[in-house]
């Protein structure tokens, strides 16, 4: 009875832990994803360099992709189009393909063109490393010393996922340790903001964040031919405005008429007024009376 009860009380325990520490990592994850959203572009840093250890750091970059894991990780994966939307790469070639391990060829110009560093590496298929998915590169020959690569990829939900690039090259030139670094990390922002643009493009249109006002849900259907319906409107007002000034001068003409009226009267009107004239018997009568 004492042993079954400490195995419960273990039980509980170890279950109040699990609890306690999913949340801790979910804040995590979020503040990541946050943070990176917040940047509205990669962010770059610096790795100690173990397995072997180098004098070289690594250099990566990570970034916040509006686009589900799986659009991320075909892009990432597509090793032969490389040179057709990373810059850093010039050349990029699949040699051949065995059990989900690809072999791929990648060169990278240095000294402003001036050299080219080349590797065949073998690219790992995807494996589960926690929340993450990693692809790693292993260099097998080439023109350099080593090369090493590692993408990683977490889905932040499912329409987002956060994308990290993590590369080492030891050339086989005396070149300072922090000037490699910083050319890595250079190239490793260029690698993952490319993945985000050419993931951007392609993700589903439920996964892209409307840009458009026609685009918005709810909005109304009659918004956009109003304008039309406006601008029709406007030849009928003017037409009506002939009409308006040729109405408006009939009672001007009228009241011009009628002031004419009064002040002029009519020839037959001013004769009917005047003293009628005399005519001859009147005339006699009134000599006759004279005399």
């Amino acid at each position: 009875m004492k042993k079954w009860w400490s195995l419960s009380l273990i039980a509980f325990s170890l279950a109040v832990l699990a609890l306690s520490l999913s949340p801790r990592a979910a804040r995590a994850a979020d503040a990541e994803s946050e943070k990176l959203a917040s940047l509205g572009k990669a962010l770059r840093y610096t790795l100690k360099t173990t397995g072997p250890a180098s004098t070289i750091d690594t250099g990566g970059a990570a970034i916040l992709i509006k686009a589900p894991l799986p659009t991320v990780r075909k892009i990432v994966t597509s090793y032969g189009s490389y040179k057709s939307f990373i810059t850093s790469f010039d050349q990029s070639r699949v040699l051949a393909k065995r059990k989900g391990t690809s072999e791929v060829y990648l060169q990278v110009p240095i000294l402003n063109g001036a050299a080219h560093i080349w590797t065949v590496a073998d690219m790992s298929p995807p494996t589960k490393d926690g929340a993450d998915e990693v692809i790693s590169g292993r260099h097998k020959r080439g023109n350099v010393s080593d090369f090493r690569a590692r993408w990683r990829l977490r889905a932040v939900d499912e329409h987002h996922t956060i994308l990290k690039l993590e590369l080492f090259v030891d050339p086989k030139l005396p070149f300072p340790p922090s000037a490699v670094t910083t050319q890595l990390t250079r190239a490793a922002d260029k690698a993952v903001t490319a993945v985000r643009n050419r993931a951007q493009s392609e993700a589903p249109a439920g996964a892209r964040p409307s840009t458009t006002a026609a685009a918005v849900p709810g909005a109304p259907a009659s918004a956009a031919p109003s304008a039309p319906a406006t601008a029709s409107s406007a030849p009928a007002t003017a037409s009506s405005a002939p009409a308006t000034a040729s109405g408006g001068a009939a009672p001007a003409a009228q009241a011009s008429e009628q002031g004419r009226a009064n002040a002029a009267p009519a020839p037959s009107e001013v004769a009917s007024e005047m003293p009628p004239a005399e005519d001859d018997s009147v005339r006699r009568h009134k000599d006759m009376a004279r005399r």
